[in-house]
């Protein structure tokens, strides 16, 4: 019963596919077991690879190297390859400021970011390595009742996704349609011995109460079926989260500018619910991934309201929103302090597809890409984009793919001067790392992934309108 269902979620939502590379987090425990042992099982059936990757968090000394010994040996077992990673998260979480479930987490997915990164120097394609994480449908109503304490959006009751993107790792959920007292079953059944972590039947941390406190109550006193009934929820509010997310992303296409800013009067004019998430949308692209509360879009909404030339806030994250001359921006606080020197620079993007022909001429000082390509790795056109770093960003050269951070580095590029470098981008991939007069970077350096070659059909011109 288990199998089938992860096999029917897996099909129904698009997570696994022939020739993948499932990376999965295995912890030891029953639900990552569980995931685990069908994975093996079905890898041959559906044609996909699996690797594991456990991490030991060191926050019970002794357990958690028990942990690591038996997912080793799970592995082993099974022929199936285990990358460890040890943190210190209570270290991390005191240097950070962070509490140790965020510390936790932030090591996780540092790890599968890792053993990703590991698999592309491998040679596989990053668009073909997936992280399976072990959620599962009681997590998916805890999830949906602790944001609706926490006084959610209609966005939030959606809960957890099936599938997502996270810092360019696209991350899978193949168990969030099975219970737990289920995968539990399912662990005897096979005789797989998980292992216990204690301290999740302890009410220490929020969700654990939710789950050990607060769900008991609310099944014998209002609704035997409560979890039931928030996955209900979830499923609808979901449907609609998906629907006005397509609604916004067709109206911040529309609204953008060259420039990057939205078009201030087409905004104001947007239905309240889709003006918030195009703003919501903005936000994401400067680089604000959490933290926006609905007193931030009230004071946005407000602050368009009133149209002042020149009027700005400041969002979590680092973010601001600025009203200009039509239009509105929303960028990096960092990016407008460190870039004084660019102030008086207005650059743009010009962006045409031509034909091979068209494209050969021997004075040209942009840069140029196979279009067919490009399109072929990002699943249909991409946004491309004129503008500073971002967390993630990375470019493929001749001897592989690197992340920016790195790049600069190795140009040495002083790390005050980093955010002044400007790049034409498709998401976080750079194609084109732009050298400006007298800017830090004295090379243009180009992805090599892209280049032109005699079966080019279409090519893509990029071109830097730069005025004093």
């Amino acid at each position: 019963m288990v199998k089938e269902l992860i096999r029917q979620t897996s099909l129904a939502h698009n997570l696994i596919n022939k020739n993948e590379h499932i990376v999965i987090g295995l912890s030891g425990g029953p639900d990552s077991v569980c995931l685990f042992h069908v994975l093996q099982e079905l890898r041959e059936e559906m044609g996909f690879s699996l690797y594991a990757v456990h991490v030991n968090h060191k926050f019970r000394p002794g357990a958690a190297e028990e942990d690591e010994a038996y997912v080793k040996e799970l592995c082993r077992k099974y022929e199936i390859p285990c990358r460890s990673f040890t943190y210190d998260c209570a270290a991390m979480a005191k240097t950070l400021g962070l509490t140790s479930e965020e510390a936790g987490r932030r090591a996780r997915y540092e790890a599968f970011g890792l053993r990703a990164e590991e698999l592309v120097q491998e040679g596989i394609g990053e668009e073909r390595i997936k992280v399976a994480v072990a959620q599962n449908a009681d997590d998916q109503a805890e999830t949906i009742l602790l944001r609706l304490l926490r006084g959610t959006g209609p966005d939030g009751l959606a809960g957890m996704s099936y599938s997502r993107m996270e810092a360019n790792i696209q991350i899978i959920r193949p168990l969030l349609d099975t219970w737990r007292c289920d995968i539990e079953a399912y662990c005897q059944q096979q005789g797989l011995e998980p292992r216990i972590d204690h301290t999740n039947l302890q009410p220490i941390y929020t969700r654990n109460k939710i789950r050990l406190e607060l769900l008991p109550y609310l099944r014998k006193a209002f609704n035997p079926n409560i979890s039931e009934s928030l996955i209900r929820l979830g499923r609808i509010a979901g449907e609609d989260k998906s629907y006005f997310h397509q609604q916004a992303q067709a109206e911040y296409e529309r609204l953008r500018q060259p420039s990057g800013a939205l078009e201030l009067s087409g905004l104001r004019k947007l239905a309240l619910p889709i003006r918030r998430r195009v703003m919501m949308k903005a936000l994401n692209q400067a680089g604000m991934v959490r933290d926006l509360a609905a007193a931030h879009l009230e004071q946005a909404d407000r602050l368009l309201e009133e149209g002042r030339t020149s009027a700005s806030m400041d969002f979590p994250g680092g973010c601001r929103m600025a009203l200009g001359y039509g239009e509105v921006r929303f960028y990096r606080r960092e990016q407008e302090e460190e870039n004084r020197d660019f102030d008086k620079i207005d650059l743009n993007l010009r962006i045409t597809i031509l034909a091979p022909e068209a494209a050969e001429h021997g004075a040209f000082a942009g840069a140029l890409f196979d279009w067919d390509k490009l399109c072929a790795h990002h699943g249909g056109q991409p946004e491309i984009l004129l503008r500073t770093r971002r967390p993630g960003d990375f470019i493929r050269l001749k001897q592989g793919r690197k992340k920016i951070q790195d790049f600069f580095v190795d140009q040495k590029i002083p790390r005050e001067q980093r955010d002044s470098v400007f790049m034409a981008a498709a998401g976080n991939e750079i194609l084109w790392v732009i050298a400006l007069e007298n800017g830090p970077l004295k090379k243009n350096r180009y992805s090599s992934a892209y280049s032109l070659e005699h079966t080019t059909k279409k090519v893509l011109s990029l071109e830097i309108i730069c005025e004093m």
